[in-house]
């Protein structure tokens, strides 16, 4: 007879399937020794419905799940942008950046690849209302201090992808160097302190993590506080 005081742990959901685009532009801003030149970036960001199941009234990158009628990951991105925020990419502007997967306790799991694009000369991007109600252009500092004030909700996958985008000049700069090297991959783990009862979220680089640091910056773990995701040390 089999022991069932003790059920075997669930095995982890499957992950599905995704693709993100974060779409760039050069800055409106320019250096006033130079006001021909555009100096740094912005990235384009959508803020979803409070009507829709995950992430109601945060900001994200245009994406979503793979879907059989697609074929590829590159065709699941430009349909997904031009669906969420109206811009109609070249699969060929695609470059891949980085790889997001789903923490395994997640009941609902993605395998996202993030994609970077230029913005599309020409074209100006436009919500579709449903999913997307609003959407901006905006420098990743600025989207972090948003953030950090609270004016603006963003995932951890999020807020570490903007954060990425910090020390690049140029979208030139930001497509070479996603160019020149594989995509890391990065699972965050979720684990609960037992003195406090909280919940957080480490990455990659964070003591709590089994992983090295592969993504830069600063921000490592995440604590969840009232709905929303803050920035939190990993001393």
């Amino acid at each position: 007879m089999s022991d069932t005081s003790h059920p075997a742990p669930q095995a982890p959901a499957q992950p599905r399937d995704a693709a993100t685009v974060v779409v760039l532009r050069a800055a409106d801003s320019v250096h006033e020794a130079d006001p021909v030149h555009k100096a740094g970036i912005e990235v384009y960001l959508i803020k979803r419905s409070r009507a829709v199941d995950f992430m109601a009234g945060a900001h994200v990158f245009p994406g979503g799940r793979l879907d059989p009628a697609d074929g590829s990951l590159e065709v699941c991105a430009v349909r997904e942008t031009f669906e969420e925020a109206g811009l109609l990419l070249e699969v060929a502007a695609l470059v891949p950046w980085v790889r997001w997967v789903t923490p395994e306790i997640s009941p609902k799991r993605f395998d996202a690849r993030f994609f970077l694009a230029r913005a599309p000369e020409g074209q100006e991007p436009r919500v579709d209302g449903y999913e997307a109600v609003e959407g901006l252009w905006i420098a990743p500092q600025e989207a972090l201090q948003r953030w950090e004030d609270g004016a603006m909700q963003l995932a951890p996958a999020t807020a570490k992808s903007i954060e990425m985008l910090v020390v690049y000049p140029t979208v030139d700069a930001a497509l070479v160097d996603a160019a020149r090297r594989p995509p890391p991959l990065s699972m965050p783990v979720v684990w609960n302190d037992k003195e406090s009862g909280r919940a957080y979220i480490s990455l990659p680089g964070d003591p709590r993590h089994p992983l090295p640091d592969v993504l830069g910056g600063n921000i490592r773990r995440f604590q969840l506080t009232e709905g929303r995701y803050r920035r939190v040390s990993a001393n």
